[in-house]
């Protein structure tokens, strides 16, 4: 003979039901953001840097950092996919970073910067390099121009 035994819900076996998806919910998400991570504010465009270092003198990575207050840029087409190095002063942490490259057109490389939201900038002022992913619609060994925020950056170029 088979017994079926059927469960009557209670309002408070309802509450402690609920309460307990709410606590496992609190505790698994309180864990999920306990790692310090502020994320940023909503509309914030966020940087495509996947390298950022203080500039390398032009004896280690030529042609070395620009003239203060210039930015340069270094097409590397080594490594596939090839990366653009953008060189700039500033205050690191406070400086403007890459939101976005695109191809221009088939031999104009075009970076589009956002200015930090950083409030606690120190008075160090130095090169920082920054290095951002080149889109693959080209052959990065076409680049004849690069552009910073519509502004043309002198270049050196790896193969």
């Amino acid at each position: 003979m088979l017994r079926q035994r059927t469960t009557t819900l209670t309002l408070p076996r309802v509450l402690g039901l609920t309460l307990a998806i709410a606590a496992a919910l609190t505790v698994g998400l309180g864990a999920c953001a306990g790692n310090g991570a502020v994320p940023p504010p909503e509309g914030t465009p966020r940087s495509i840097v996947v390298e950022s270092f203080p500039a390398e003198p032009a004896e280690e990575s030529p042609p070395g950092p620009p003239v203060e207050g210039m930015t340069n840029a270094i097409v590397d087409a080594t490594v596939r996919p090839a990366r653009l190095t953008v060189t700039t002063w500033g205050t690191p942490g406070c400086m403007p970073y890459p939101v976005a490259v695109v191809w221009y057109d088939p031999w104009t490389v075009h970076v589009t910067t956002a200015p930090s939201d950083e409030t606690r900038c120190t008075a160090e002022h130095l090169a920082v390099s920054q290095v951002v992913v080149l889109p693959v619609d080209h052959p990065a060994d076409e680049v004849r121009a690069v552009r910073v925020d519509d502004a043309s950056v002198a270049f050196a170029f790896r193969q």
